[in-house]
């Protein structure tokens, strides 16, 4: 190979193996599917105290948005005062992590005092089409002990 080609070569491979090497690696088994926006169909919490908490959509109007490193919890209300239009009373979010199978949630703001310092910890999956989230949840407002979540939703577009 003439010299003058042996350079600009080299530099190709360099920058290709760079850009190669730098790019995200997609495998078959990456499952995102709990990625994107889901409105709560059911909720039942536990308290430390034995007191069961059931709601649903009729009741609760939650929405939870994943995106691939945070979420973000908004629940809405109607309010009378504004001709029964949902505002949005509650709002949290922060970060996750999946490892090996556990889902953790980490609050890092929220719009109720003591949310701020919640962690989810279970699991999650999507099963027929429905995100489903089972987990204990720490320093919960007012609990120092676990609470439990037991929640599902139903995606939305």
């Amino acid at each position: 190979m003439k010299p003058n080609l042996i350079i600009p070569t080299l530099v190709c491979i360099l920058i290709s193996t760079t850009i190669f090497a730098q790019s995200k690696k997609k495998t078959s088994g990456t499952n995102n599917s709990y990625l994107g926006t889901w409105k709560l169909v059911s909720d039942k919490v536990t308290y430390p105290n034995g007191q069961v908490f059931v709601g649903d959509s009729s009741t609760i109007i939650q929405r939870k948005i994943i995106t691939p490193t945070s979420f973000v919890i908004i629940i809405e209300k109607k309010i009378p005062d504004y001709n029964n239009n949902k505002l949005a009373t509650s709002v949290a979010g922060g970060r996750f992590v999946i490892d090996k199978g556990n889902y953790r949630e980490f609050t890092q703001y929220a719009s109720w005092k003591g949310f701020e310092v919640l962690k989810i910890n279970g699991k999650l999956s999507v099963e027929n089409g429905k995100l489903h989230l089972v987990a204990n949840g720490n320093n919960y407002v007012g609990f120092a002990e676990t609470t439990i979540f037991d929640e599902w939703y139903i995606r939305e577009e």
